[in-house]
């Protein structure tokens, strides 16, 4: 049934063109042609899908400046967090085969961890960013840090002796520290590289062709350069080395891809619908109330005036990215720029909301 599926998937994605809603396309490019002409864009791909049908796949602006390379649907960008549903999701794997449990300690995986944080820090904490980790991303002027390459347990050490924010599960608090630290559980359990175990156990089997752990020596087909601002001139962004983020921002995908993996979750192609609910769920403090987070997601419950929303964004040096998905009403949306003054979230809200009124009409 899988192949069956992820089958399907692939003629859906080939047959774009054919499933293309002229409204729809009108739409998406008013939207990203002016966010280009606003300057706060060089390039963006966009792509839609109803239910596993992609109804929009294109590419806006310019992927690379220097070379003059028009952005398309192939573009590859580098996705920051987005990183962290694939983190998220290969922790679930390795559940789902008895190999870990959510409420096993830090220490249990990295026994020099400092306590009483390695014994009190649960893979849950890590997962829903409840653990009060220092991030390390917070760390004052790191950016000249995050151009040098780093063994794991160099950036650990820049985090694990600061005080924690407070007690475990007690409050939310987004933390890089947290997924970094859930990098180096999975190569613990897996005996594997992360890099390999996502090769092995996701891309392939989900025919993620365009979707890799990053790195900066990799000759990636089609990649897409970074950009920022420096006053009003447009810059290639900063130098960052990709063992810096590692599992909590270092992949790299296309809006297509991005789309499989989403439709792919929600079909059951990659895990147990049980672990698919999990995921999805916003999660608790100790005292009970709800967090907007659930296992590697936003989770925005919504009422009357918003629909229910499964998302992550991302910044990386160069890059925003957001993907976003609306069960009730099986609306994925991806949103992937090369420009640090991009509003990926504002675009896809925006989109949402037209396409909801195209259909209402």
């Amino acid at each position: 049934m899988k192949v069956l599926l992820v089958s399907l998937f692939t003629l859906a994605v080939s047959s774009a063109g054919i499933c293309a809603d002229s409204k729809i396309d009108e739409l998406v490019s008013s939207i990203a042609e002016r966010q280009i002409k606003a300057g706060r864009v060089v390039g963006v791909s966009i792509g839609i899908a109803r239910g596993d049908e992609i109804v929009h796949l294109k590419g806006y602006g310019t992927a690379d400046l220097e070379n003059d390379v028009a952005a398309t649907e192939k573009g590859v960008y580098r996705i920051g967090s987005i990183t962290k549903m694939f983190t998220a999701a290969a922790i679930l794997l390795l559940v789902e085969e008895e190999k870990l449990n959510l409420d096993d300690p830090l220490s249990k995986f990295i026994p020099d961890y400092p306590e009483p944080v390695g014994d009190e820090v649960t893979v849950l904490h890590l997962l829903q960013h409840t653990s009060g980790i220092f991030s390390f991303t917070d760390i004052p002027n790191r950016r000249l840090q995050m151009r040098m390459d780093v063994k794991h347990e160099e950036v650990v050490e820049r985090f694990k002796d600061k005080p924690v924010h407070f007690e475990p599960g007690e409050k939310f608090r987004y933390c890089n520290s947290g997924y970094f630290l859930l990098g180096m559980i999975i190569e613990k359990v897996s005996g594997q590289k992360y890099g390999a175990f996502l090769e092995e156990r996701i891309f392939q089997p989900l025919d993620l062709k365009s979707t890799y752990l990053d790195r900066n020596l990799r000759v990636i087909p089609h990649r897409v350069r970074g950009y920022a601002k420096w006053g009003e001139n447009t810059v290639n962004a900063n130098y960052t080395s990709m063992t810096q983020p590692f599992s909590a921002g270092a992949m790299a995908s296309t809006a297509g891809d991005l789309i499989h993996w989403q439709r792919a979750l929600v079909n059951g192609d990659l895990l147990k619908p049980e672990s698919y609910e999990q995921m999805t769920t916003a999660g608790e403090r100790n005292d009970g109330k709800s967090i907007p987070y659930g296992l590697g997601c936003f989770v925005n419950p919504g009422d009357d005036n918003k629909p229910k929303q499964i998302w992550h964004g991302g910044g990386i040096p160069g890059f925003i990215s957001e993907l976003v998905y609306f069960p009730e009403s099986d609306l994925t949306i991806v949103i992937l720029t090369n420009s640090m003054q991009a509003q990926a979230n504002k675009m896809s809200r925006e989109i949402a909301s037209g396409i909801l009124e195209l259909e209402a009409d």
